[in-house]
């Protein structure tokens, strides 16, 4: 394979990747589970910030049931976004912050994020996602949700 052709492929990989997180923005924004759900493997390893530990697979009931929590749209915005493609497989990470109104009240705060992508069939889709939360290491165990990317 040239390097033309190979330079090509990555370019529209990366361009099928892009389409796919804003497809999940688009998702969060509207409440439509369904299309966030559809950027998933069926089989998809989910780390995220609520118990469980891990499941897999996105339920789009429980998922419908969660954005309904939130009064109008649900924002994800990505800072250090970086993204490693190689023939079939993905690995993106960022700092997520994600961001909304629940009860009446503005919501925010900042997460770690890492995807791993893998391409089926021509299509890529996410096979894990893992958020996660740090926690201050002094005793308290308390989710330290009021750090920032610019935090020391």
């Amino acid at each position: 394979m040239s390097l033309a052709v190979s330079t090509h492929r990555f370019s529209s990989d990366r361009a099928q990747i892009d389409a796919l997180f804003e497809q999940l923005n688009r998702g969060y924004a509207e409440h439509n589970a369904d299309a966030i759900v559809s950027a998933y493997t069926r089989d998809a390893v989910i780390y995220d910030l609520a118990p469980p530990l891990f499941h897999r697979g996105l339920d789009a009931q429980c998922l419908s049931e969660w954005l309904a929590t939130w009064d109008g749209p649900l924002g994800m915005d990505m800072q250090d976004f970086d993204i490693t493609i190689d023939e079939n497989l993905a690995v993106a990470t960022a700092l997520s912050k994600l961001w909304g109104n629940k009860e009446g009240e503005h919501k925010e705060f900042w997460v770690r994020t890492t995807w791993a992508l893998r391409k089926i069939h021509g299509q890529w889709l996410i096979a894990h996602d893992h958020a996660s939360v740090p926690f201050y290491m002094d005793g308290s165990f308390r989710a330290a949700v009021d750090l920032t990317p610019d935090s020391k």
